[in-house]
């Protein structure tokens, strides 16, 4: 998977860099993405089909990796402190392996939304897979989907529309799990 994926290095550094804006920041996070997609991705066949990498997916790791820096940067702590300040560090470096928990079964439930909704567009018609996934898996806007396929736009729109509300009912409390931060749940 890493092989297939170091092929298109300079895209990942291209895409991380248009989340970041600095050339330094967007190498550690494509080089953070290698190693989190390693540790976590099982099945590479969810990011990898027929030799083609999902780029959505890795967009979306990009930027988790991208949002987990800056929360990082705001906990930072000024290095000039006072006793008063140096119990309330050692207090909460004790919760830093809570953090660390919470960061990983937040990955975990990534994870199991982003397999639930690749394993329910599976089970769908083929057009309606092909379509789905070159909407929301490419950079590709409504309009450039119709001018290249010449399938109506309004047609497209209403097809799209359609698998948000599919997957709104089977996955809507799995999502809002995720975002209440009841990772557990799902």
């Amino acid at each position: 998977m890493l092989e297939i994926l170091i092929d298109r290095h300079s895209e990942w550094i291209s895409m991380a860099k248009s989340i970041c804006k600095d050339i330094n920041t967007a190498n550690d996070l494509v080089q953070d993405m290698y190693l989190r997609l390693n540790k976590y991705v099982d099945n590479p066949e969810k990011i990898i089909q027929n030799d083609k990498v999902n780029s959505f997916f890795i967009y979306i790791t990009l930027r988790n990796i991208f949002y987990d820096y800056k929360k990082a940067e705001k906990s930072e702590i000024n290095k000039d402190y006072s006793d008063t300040e140096s119990l309330k560090l050692l207090s909460s470096m004790a919760e830093v392996p809570e953090k660390r928990k919470k960061d990983d079964a937040m990955e975990e439930a990534y994870l199991k939304i982003f397999k639930a909704i690749d394993k329910e567009v599976s089970s769908w018609h083929w057009y309606d897979q092909k379509l789905f996934r070159l909407y929301y898996y490419t950079n590709k806007s409504l309009r450039d989907i119709a001018d290249d396929t010449k399938i109506s736009l309004t047609s497209i729109y209403n097809s799209c529309k359609n698998y948000r509300i599919r997957l709104k009912e089977k996955l809507g409390e799995d999502i809002e799990d995720y975002f209440n931060e009841d990772y557990d749940k799902i």
